[in-house]
C-alpha cells in the first residue's frame, strides 16, 4: 500500500509515524519525472527526528503522512506544528482495527478549512483508511491531520485539561498523545511563542539518544541519588522554562546500562524508575477495554521478548509485536482480544525497563488478562496495587473469573498511566472530580433505605442524591428513618400522584446540581465501582451517554441468579434505564425524558442517537438487576425472557467478586 500512494504522489514530502523509514521504497529514480523526484527529501520519521517548525518561505505541493496505526496517528497529531503548508494533504493509516469508524473529519470555517476544495476518505484495502484534502490554496498540512486523528478517537475535544505543554525531544509526543495544542520546542529552548504567550507552561523534554548525543544528564548538585527529580537540569533553559526530564527509551536499554560506566548513570538505580511517572503514559482514547471479548476463542498466550521487541506469542508464533519503544496501539490489541490471557516471561527481557513497563501498562489498561510469576524490582513502575493484580494468579480457565481480572487490571492501569494522571504525577495541578446526581425515583416506601444504601456504597466519585418521592409522604416512617441514616447530600422532591413518570425524572433533574445526571432504580444492586466505572468508562468511550445491560439478574420469584450473554465494551443503541449515566449537557440538548409513564428510557436514548450523539455499553459485572413479577416493573417482559441465551444460572442470590455482596444479600 506504501508504493501505491508514493506512485500516486511522487512529488509529495513525506512524513512516518510508527512506520520504519527502511520499509517505505527509494523513488524510482527511472522514472520520466526523476528530475522532480530526486528533489524530494527523504521520508521524515516523526518518531525519532528532531524537526524545526517549517519556515514560512518553504514551498510544499503535497503532504503525504502514513501511519501504521490510528495511535501512531495520534502521535503524530501531536507534533502538526512541525508539518509544512500545503495545497493537498493525504493522511493514510494502514492498520485500522475493524471496531473504527470511517474517519470522516470534520471541517469546519476555521483554521482555514473555508480553502478547502475536495475531500474523499476511502478504504483502498483491508485495514487500510486514507483521508485525502485538496485546497485551493496552501493551507497548513497539520490540520488535516489532527481532524483525522480526532475522527478516530470519535470527534472529541483532544485537549488535555491542565497544563498547556511544549514538548522537546526524541519520542516526547508519547508524552502528549493526541493533543493539538501541545507546542514542539527545541532540545536546546526555548519555548516558541505562540499569540503573545508562551507556548506552553510545562516543558517536558526527553533524554537525547545516549549513542548519538552523549550520556543522559545526571543529577544535579545536593539531590539524593535515586530521586527522579534529580533528572530535571537547566542547561539551555531559563527561569520558568525549565525542563521536567524523561528518558526516551533508548536512554535506558540493558545494552546502554549494562556497558563499562553504565552501573554510575542514574537510570541503573532501579528505583529512579520505579514511580509510574517516568514512564510514557498510556493513550486511553484509543488503548482501552473496547472490544473486550468475553468468551474467547484462542489459548493462554506469552509475552516475551525476541530481537529486541517484546511480542504475544501463541504456540510459539507472534500474534502481535509491539513497537521498540513499548508503545501499545489500537491495533495489537484488537490482534489479541481472542486471547483467553497472557503469562509474563522475564527470562529474556533485554530491551530495557522503559519498554518493558510501557507493554505492560499498555496491555492492562486495555483489558488483556495479564498474569506473571513475579515482577522485578526494575518493573514496579508498573505501581504497587498493578503488581499486585499481576501476581495474584486467577483463574483464567473460567470466563467469569477471567473478567473480573480484567476489569480489575483495566481500573488500574487507566487510572494509574492514563494521560492525565500521568499529568497529575509531573504535577499539573488536578481538576475537581466531576460531581455526579444520582436520580432516583419511587413509589415504594420499603424500598427506598435499601435504594439509598447502593447509593451510599459508591467509592471515588463525588455524587449528590435527587430523590424524587412519587406519591408517597416524606414524613412517612420508613422514609423519614431511611433519609435520617444518608451521609451523602440529599435533596427531596415529593411528586403527586398525578404526575407522569417522565415528568417525575425531568423535576429531579432540573433540582440537580452535577455535570452528569445518573438513573438509578429503587430495586437493583449496584457494586462499589459501578458510578466510578461509569465515569472511566465516559473518560475513554467519549459517549455522551454511559451504562450497561442487565448482565446479572436475580429472579425473585423463583430464587435464581442468571448470567446473560450480553457483548459489552462497545458502542451500541441501547443500556439498561437503571444505569443510564448521562453529560448534563446531553440531556439538557435533547429536552431530557418525554412525559410518558413507560419507556421513558427507550425514548430518550433514541431521542440521544437522533441528535447524534452515542451510548457506550460498559462491563455488566457491578450491576444487578432484580425481577420480580412483571406487573411491579414498567418494564414488563416475562419471567421467561430472562432464562434464555444464558452463560450460567445458579439457584439463589450469585453476585459477581466485584459486587463485594454475599449471598445472602437480597434485602
Amino acid at each position: 500500500m506504501i508504493r501505491e500512494l508514493l506512485a500516486e504522489l511522487p512529488r509529495a514530502r513525506v512524513y512516518l509515524a510508527g512506520i520504519d523509514p527502511d520499509a517505505v521504497p527509494a523513488p524510482d529514480r527511472d522514472a520520466p519525472d526523476r528530475t522532480d523526484r530526486a528533489a524530494v527529501p527523504p521520508p521524515v520519521d516523526l518518531d525519532r527526528d528532531l524537526l524545526e517548525p517549517p519556515p514560512a518561505t518553504e514551498q510544499v505541493r503535497e503532504v503525504l503522512v502514513l501511519a501504521r496505526t490510528p495511535a501512531d496517528l495520534r502521535r503524530a497529531a501531536t507534533l502538526h506544528k512541525l508539518l509544512p503548508d500545503a495545497a493537498r494533504v493525504v493522511v493514510a493509516v494502514l492498520d485500522t482495527p475493524a471496531a473504527h469508524p470511517a474517519p470522516v473529519p470534520t471541517p469546519t470555517p476555521a483554521h482555514r478549512w473555508r480553502a478547502l476544495a475536495d475531500l474523499r476518505v476511502h478504504r483502498p484495502k483491508d485495514r487500510v483508511w486514507v483521508v485525502d484534502a485538496t485546497f485551493s490554496a496552501p493551507v497548513p498540512a497539520g490540520r488535516t491531520v489532527t481532524a483525522t486523528a480526532r475522527a478516530f478517537a470519535g470527534h472529541r475535544l483532544d485537549v488535555i485539561a491542565a497544563p498547556a505543554a511544549a514538548i522537546a525531544g526524541v519520542g516526547a509526543a508519547d508524552w502528549r498523545p493526541g493533543d493539538p495544542n501541545a507546542t514542539p520546542a527545541e532540545v536546546s529552548g526555548p519555548v516558541p511563542e505562540r499569540v503573545g504567550a508562551p507556548g506552553g507552561d510545562v516543558v517536558l523534554r526527553t533524554f537525547p539518544d545516549p549513542a548519538v548525543l552523549g550520556p543522559a544528564p545526571g543529577p544535579a548538585a545536593g539531590d539524593a541519588p535515586g530521586d527522579p527529580q534529580a533528572l530535571v537540569t537547566t542547561e539551555g533553559w531559563e527561569g520558568d522554562e525549565t525542563p521536567v526530564e524523561r528518558p526516551a527509551h533508548r536512554a535506558a536499554t540493558w545494552e546502554l546500562l549494562g556497558r563499562p560506566g553504565g552501573a554510575g548513570l542514574p537510570l541503573a538505580d532501579p528505583d529512579v524508575l520505579g514511580e509510574p511517572s517516568m514512564i510514557p503514559p498510556v493513550d486511553e482514547r484509543l488503548v482501552n477495554p473496547q472490544g473486550f471479548v468475553t468468551t474467547p476463542s484462542r489459548g493462554l498466550a506469552s509475552l516475551e521478548e525476541r530481537d529486541g521487541r517484546w511480542a504475544v506469542l501463541l504456540d510459539g508464533k507472534p500474534v502481535t509485536t509491539f513497537a521498540e519503544s513499548g508503545g501499545v496501539t489500537d491495533a495489537d490489541v484488537a490482534r489479541l482480544r481472542q486471547v483467553r490471557g497472557v503469562e509474563v516471561d522475564w527470562r529474556h527481557a533485554h530491551s530495557g525497563p522503559l519498554a518493558a513497563v510501557r507493554v505492560l501498562a499498555g496491555l492492562a489498561a486495555a483489558g488483556v488478562p495479564l498474569v506473571a510469576e513475579s515482577v522485578p524490582r526494575w518493573a514496579h513502575g508498573l505501581g504497587e496495587e498493578l503488581i499486585a493484580l499481576l501476581t495474584s494468579r486467577p483463574g483464567l480457565t473460567d470466563d467469569l473469573r477471567r473478567e473480573e481480572h480484567s476489569i480489575r487490571l483495566r481500573r488500574e492501569a487507566l487510572r494509574t498511566h492514563g494521560v492525565a494522571a500521568r499529568w497529575e504525577q509531573l504535577g499539573a495541578p488536578a481538576p475537581a472530580a466531576p460531581l455526579t446526581s444520582v436520580l432516583l425515583a419511587t413509589r415504594r416506601p420499603a424500598m427506598v433505605r435499601f435504594a439509598l444504601d447502593q447509593v451510599a456504597r459508591q467509592r471515588d466519585a463525588r455524587l449528590e442524591v435527587v430523590l424524587a418521592l412519587h406519591d408517597v409522604p416524606r414524613d412517612h416512617p420508613e422514609v423519614a428513618a431511611a433519609i435520617a441514616a444518608f451521609d451523602r447530600p440529599l435533596t427531596v422532591y415529593e411528586a403527586g400522584r398525578e404526575e407522569i413518570f417522565g415528568a417525575v425524572l425531568n423535576h429531579a433533574a432540573a433540582r440537580a446540581s452535577g455535570s452528569f445526571l445518573l438513573k438509578m432504580d429503587d430495586d437493583d444492586w449496584y457494586g462499589p465501582d459501578f458510578l466510578s466505572d461509569l465515569l472511566l468508562a465516559h473518560s475513554y468511550s467519549g459517549a455522551q451517554v454511559v451504562g450497561t445491560v442487565p448482565e446479572f439478574v436475580y429472579l425473585a420469584s423463583i430464587d435464581v441468579t442468571v448470567h446473560r450473554r450480553q457483548v459489552t465494551e462497545q458502542i451500541t443503541s441501547f443500556v439498561a434505564g437503571g444505569t443510564i449515566l448521562v453529560e448534563r449537557s446531553a440531556f439538557q440538548a435533547v429536552g431530557g425524558f418525554r412525559p410518558l409513564r413507560r419507556s421513558v428510557d427507550t425514548q430518550f436514548q433514541e431521542a440521544l442517537q437522533a441528535a447524534g450523539g452515542q451510548i457506550y455499553r460498559t462491563h455488566g459485572l457491578g450491576y444487578i438487576l432484580r425481577r420480580g413479577p412483571a406487573a411491579d416493573h414498567t418494564w414488563q417482559e416475562p419471567i421467561g425472557t430472562f432464562l434464555q441465551r444464558n452463560r450460567q444460572q445458579w439457584r439463589g442470590f450469585r453476585p459477581s467478586a466485584l459486587m463485594e455482596l454475599d449471598r445472602s444479600s437480597t434485602s
